[in-house]
């Protein structure tokens, strides 16, 4: 008989592992913390569970101070956290085989190593691994009966990555907020990392190209078009928009007013479709920021629930494909079962009779260690709705992957009118094929054309030109922000929604269409001149690719990370020199920063000074007085002394004073008139 201690990387998926392999008998114990003992074949099978990451890097030793190298893993300061590894530590004593149950990824490979070998004393030498990709009983069941050794050099890859990240942000971050101290007295939380850098760097070259932009004029001509003999009546462009010149374009109006025309081409075009391929991580988020407006780190939190409460594969996958292994016709009989998909699981099973089987359309990119994310059949129950958008995503997606081909018509349509050329596009929707399963989101785009022949007379009612300008790129949101972080090897897929969050977080840039703050501004252009090798993605992406390698198992982790160590100490060699000048710039930057921030608009009483907020010197409270005061103007306002304040760019619309905005708890804001004498507040 043996006992054996399985490691689990959340309370949700041990319940799932305890109930899948104690075949629902799993006895929930409670001495001190929750865990799953029970029976099975004669073996004793202990399940525990962690909180993510119960062990991070941190540095040997005390002190403040950079750079440091010396890093070693301890438990994370927390409470609750302590409070788990003790009590794993004491049932480890009990157990002689364990298990890792973690998700099959760099991070649960990495989590499950360090319970392994610090809380179970040195258990990972003769460890196994239980590989899976989602939580359902059978494929659980499967992974204990046939769990391997410890896959070790994915464990060395989570490391690598942590300490590489560790060994960059904790000194560079040290760093500038040091130089900040030094020169200010005050302090102030500022970051900065090895990918941090690189995409605030992309965010500003953005920026500033669409600041420098100067917009070109050009022109494009339109008209109505009268077809003969049926009357009808189309929108249609001028053949060669756009036109570069304004009198060219004037000339070509005058000379097409009223004149009449011939249908001189008619040219029709079928088209097929192909099905979407299924969901990887960042198809997931870019999808769900497009349909629901969800950032992408809501997205995969939505996601990553859904996968612990056995409804879809793992989410944390590059995955484009969908093997046959996982089940194609259980899934979509167990999807049928539900009211929702139905019809649509009906139709696609009656098709793939009638073709031989099932067949998804498949994507390029694949995962060595998970397929693409697919719903797992089993009934959802109830969810909030952010879960149930994402949850019937996934489904409509998978769906969609068996359907035949969407066919379009396109229909291209050109009338000469003397010497001058108009066109017509349209296209027509001849069989929806996948899209049906995908409602409501595929877009099927029709544009209706008239029904014309060739030689049809056609009369320029009325004809007109735009005039337009040139544009200057778009500003990335948080999905093509993240598909440029994938392009470039920048953070991995499960890290790089929370680097934009943290992005956010430090008020380095805002808004969806996402703009850079002038701290953002200001703390890349420091990083800019004492740390260049942290605004560019070639050193993120060299580390990023050497790690990847030690996955494979062509790397060696200690190489890399010496490698890394080296890197680190040529960014920091100009810092010694630079301090002061970095603590400098960073002063000024904060300094205005919090100027801008306190000032509310100009003021009503005097008209020549600005509206700040300040503290009473008795009482603490904040209030709004005049930068003149002591110069004539004693101008001053009441506040709220809760939530953050900011000016609204508003103002009111009955005293003419400004308008504040105020965020309080759970981020709600509203909008309150500073003039406590108001005759709106007045009439409430």
């Amino acid at each position: 008989m043996v006992h054996h201690l399985i490691v689990c990387e959340k309370p949700s998926a041990a319940r799932k592992v305890a109930f899948a392999l104690g075949g629902g008998k799993a006895g929930r114990v409670k001495q001190g913390l929750p865990f799953y003992r029970f029976s099975r074949a004669g073996d004793t099978i202990t399940v525990v569970s962690a909180l993510g990451h119960l062990y991070a890097p941190v540095q040997q030793g005390s002190g403040w101070s950079f750079p440091v190298f010396n890093l070693v893993w301890k438990p994370v300061k927390n409470r609750r956290a302590r409070a788990f590894i003790q009590e794993i530590s004491s049932l480890a004593k009990e157990a002689d085989s364990f298990i890792s149950a973690c998700d099959y990824d760099t991070e649960g490979s990495l989590i499950a190593f360090m319970v392994l070998r610090y809380a179970c004393h040195g258990s990972d030498r003769a460890a196994k691994r239980m590989k899976f990709s989602s939580l359902t009983k059978s494929e659980l069941i499967s992974a204990y009966e046939n769990a391997s050794k410890l896959d070790v050099p994915v464990i060395m890859a989570g490391m690598t990555r942590h300490e590489v990240d560790w060994i960059f942000g904790v000194n560079i971050s040290r760093a500038i907020m040091d130089a900040y101290s030094c020169n200010s007295g005050g302090f102030e939380v500022l970051s900065a990392g090895r990918v941090q850098g690189p995409t605030l760097s992309a965010l500003w070259r953005r920026e500033r190209t669409i600041n420098l932009h100067v917009p070109d004029p050009f022109w494009t001509i339109e008209a109505d078009l009268e077809f003969e003999p049926n009357g009808e009546v189309a929108r249609a462009s001028f053949c060669e928009n756009p036109v570069l010149s304004k009198r060219r374009a004037e000339e070509i109006v005058k000379r097409c007013a009223g004149i009449r025309g011939t249908v001189s081409r008619l040219k029709e075009k079928e088209i097929a479709i192909p099905p979407p391929c299924p969901f990887n991580l960042g198809d997931l988020q870019a999808e769900a920021f497009r349909v629901f407006r969800f950032p992408p780190l809501k997205t995969q939190k939505e996601a990553e629930r859904l996968y612990l409460e056995g409804l879809i594969s793992y989410p944390r996958t590059v995955s484009q494909q969908l093997p046959p292994s996982i089940g194609y016709r259980r899934i979509l009989e167990d999807l049928g079962e539900n009211r929702e998909y139905a019809k649509e699981v009906e139709d696609i099973l009656r098709m793939a009779e009638a073709k031989g089987g099932l067949r998804p359309r498949q994507g390029k990119n694949t995962d060595p260690a998970h397929p693409a994310i697919y719903p797992t059949g089993i009934s959802p129950g109830k969810l909030v709705q952010n879960a149930r958008k994402v949850y019937d995503l996934i489904v409509r997606r998978f769906l969609s992957v068996f359907g035949p081909a969407a066919r379009k018509t396109l229909v291209n349509i050109e009338v000469r009118a003397g010497d001058e050329c108009f066109k017509i596009d349209g296209e027509l929707l001849m069989d929806p094929g996948w899209m049906k399963y995908y409602k409501p989101y595929a877009r099927a785009g029709e544009r209706a054309v008239p029904e014309v022949k060739e030689g049809d007379g056609a009369t320029v009612l009325r004809v007109w030109k735009n005039d337009r300008f040139t544009q200057p790129p778009p500003r990335f949101n948080q999905s093509s922000l993240l598909r440029y972080m994938e392009r470039n090897s920048l953070g991995t897929k499960g890290t790089r929604a929370e680097i934009v969050s943290t992005l956010y977080k430090r008020g380095y840039i805002t808004g969806s269409n996402i703009s850079v703050t002038e701290l953002g501004r200001g703390v890349l252009m420091v990083l800019s001149r004492h740390f260049p090798e942290l605004t560019t993605v070639r050193m993120s992406r060299e580390l990023e690719k050497r790690m990847e390698a030690i996955e494979e198992g062509t790397e060696d982790y200690a190489e890399v990370l010496l490698n890394a160590a080296e890197k680190a100490k040529e960014v920091f060699e100009g810092m010694v020199y630079g301090f002061e000048e970095v603590g400098a710039e960073l002063n000024t930057v904060v300094q205005r920063l919090r100027k801008q921030k306190s000032t509310i608009g100009s003021c009503p009483h005097c008209r020549t000074g600005v509206l700040e907020v300040l503290r009473s010197r008795k009482t603490g409270k904040r209030f709004l007085g005049c930068s003149n005061y002591g110069a004539g103007c004693s101008f001053s306002a009441p506040l709220p002394q809760r939530g953050t304040i900011r000016t609204s760019g508003k103002v009111c619309s009955s005293c003419g004073f400004p308008i504040i905005a105020v965020t309080g708890g759970y981020s709600k804001t509203w909008t309150i008139c500073i003039n406590p004498e108001c005759p709106s507040k007045m009439r409430a």
